[in-house]
């Protein structure tokens, strides 16, 4: 038995794909959007803790939406090749939407880290005593 025989047709796989595709994807592209939208708020306000627990929540969406795309990828494998491109034609924008969206929000984590070191070391200034002559020039007298 050839290698195609074991496949099936599109047209089997098209109710797991169009899941997917219409609910599955879009629902972790949405959560992920309201992810960056309380990142930059909590990063606006100076609320740490919930900025720290937003990212940490953001990526673990970012990691439920490969995984998903990492499904239909294998659902793919398991469509016969004169199915292949209406199939690619099916999920390419969906896969692109959500390359986007991951880039997107990695670049704002990087950057939402970097503010968050530089007002570290801002505030880690202000709460340092000053120095006195006593500190700079020899020590205590």
């Amino acid at each position: 038995m050839s290698e195609d025989e074991e496949k099936v047709k599109l047209r089997r796989l098209e109710p797991a794909i169009q899941k997917f595709i219409k609910i599955v994807i879009p629902t972790d592209l949405e959560r992920l959007r309201k992810h960056q939208i309380n990142i930059e708020k909590y990063q606006r306000c100076r609320i740490w803790d919930k900025l720290h627990e937003e990212h940490i929540n953001a990526g673990r969406t970012v990691q439920q939406l490969r995984s998903n795309i990492r499904e239909i990828e294998k659902l793919c494998l398991k469509v016969r090749k004169d199915d292949l491109v209406l199939l690619k034609r099916m999920i390419d924008p969906v896969k692109e939407e959500a390359s986007a969206a991951t880039a997107e929000f990695l670049q704002l984590h990087l950057e939402s880290v970097e503010e968050l070191k530089k007002q570290f070391n801002d505030e880690e200034i202000l709460l340092q005593p000053p120095l006195t002559r006593s500190m700079t020039v020899g020590g205590l007298n």
